[in-house]
């Protein structure tokens, strides 16, 4: 009997450490906003979701493994909140229920690799720069990444532990079966079918961070064999952090490789300015195309109101123009000519 109480313990102090060692999380958000957009025939209220990442859930987990190595993993749903659909930028039949992001991975001292469908480094790291954080509510001024990938298929991925505040990010993927609308940019550019590309997606990003200085230099191929770089830039003043975002890249011209290729360039500088509980967000954004009646400009400005560290309002104003002005978070239809302003009034909940 005394042995018997005596492994009972044992494999109960066991299971306690095992238990110690690792864990699971869920987490997300809920956002929705009020929102005043134009349309190519006048212009029209709705409720949205402010971003296409904004609303989603995650389950995330982390075992040590001991000596120095963990293994975690990731898995992270997005949908609209108006409707409870699946939030994809393909809605072709089979699109992924997990379609942000799902990984495996192993960390140490080396820094750690992940397996699965991933972000790739420059949009990964793009939307660091940017007030609105990576394209959400109508006043965004993020750049978009052009023609990069956006989420991989079959994507290995290395992100570097911290040299001295330097961080090396690189990531390759399959070449086949890579989803057609990750590689859209900001004005309908976009990668042929993957029946008729099938170049490996690969990129890397370079990161120096240090005091209140932090850079980034990036680069993409998709898997149409379209490049993308970006340059990015951030500096706490202490009153204001301002951001600069520039990129240069492939596009094909109105989405159709047969009418050829172009070049774009697009550059935004913003800043987060905050006041207590409240933060101001304002900037300017432009895309330049070497084919006419591409280019385009945007001025946006708005805030947000923290109620607590999970939950805030904001509201948003934005004027666009150009020959193409459907930019990052105006909505998928674009118009050529005109200017367009859009207005959003929206409340967030983290979990």
């Amino acid at each position: 009997m005394k042995k018997s109480l005596l492994a009972l313990a044992v494999l109960s102090a066991f299971a306690s450490a095992a238990s110690a060692q690792s864990s699971v999380t869920l987490s997300g958000m809920l956002d929705a906003a009020l929102q005043h957009t134009g349309t190519a025939t006048g212009s029209d209220w709705a409720l949205n979701g402010a971003g296409s990442a904004f609303n989603n859930f995650t389950l995330s987990g982390k075992e040590d493994l001991g000596g120095g190595m963990n293994a975690f993993f990731t898995m992270n749903h997005r949908f609209r909140i108006q409707n409870g659909t699946i939030n994809s930028a393909d809605n072709a039949a089979g699109v992924p229920t997990f379609y942000r992001n799902i990984f495996v991975g192993l960390g140490g001292a080396f820094g750690d690799v992940r397996l699965g469908r991933i972000l790739m480094p420059l949009q990964e790291w793009n939307g660091a720069y940017d007030p609105w954080y990576g394209g959400y509510t109508v006043a965004s001024t993020h750049t978009g990444g052009l023609a990069a990938t956006v989420r991989a298929n079959q994507a290995i991925y290395y992100r570097s532990p911290s040299m001295g505040g330097l961080t090396v990010h690189a990531a390759i993927a399959a070449g086949a079966n890579q989803l057609q609308a990750e590689t859209a940019n900001d004005y309908g550019s976009r990668a042929p079918a993957p029946a008729a590309l099938t170049q490996r997606p690969e990129g890397f990003a370079v990161t120096y961070a240090a005091g209140p200085l932090k850079v980034t230099a990036a680069y993409d191929k998709n898997y149409a064999a379209e490049k993308t770089t970006g340059l990015y830039g951030q500096y706490n003043f202490g009153v204001a952090i301002l951001n600069m975002q520039y990129e240069s890249g492939d596009g094909t011209f109105n989405g159709n490789l047969s009418t050829g290729a172009e070049k774009v360039k697009a550059f935004s500088i913003s800043a987060d300015i905050p006041f207590g509980a409240f933060l101001g967000k304002v900037g300017y954004l432009r895309y330049d195309s070497d084919r006419a009646l591409k280019d385009a400009h945007k001025f946006g400005v708005g805030g947000e109101y923290a109620f607590s560290k999970r939950t805030l309002i904001y509201a948003d104003v934005a004027k666009s123009g150009g020959d193409r002005i459907s930019l990052s978070g105006l909505g998928a239809a674009a118009y050529a000519g005109g200017d367009k302003s859009v207005f959003d009034l929206g409340l967030r909940h983290k979990f």
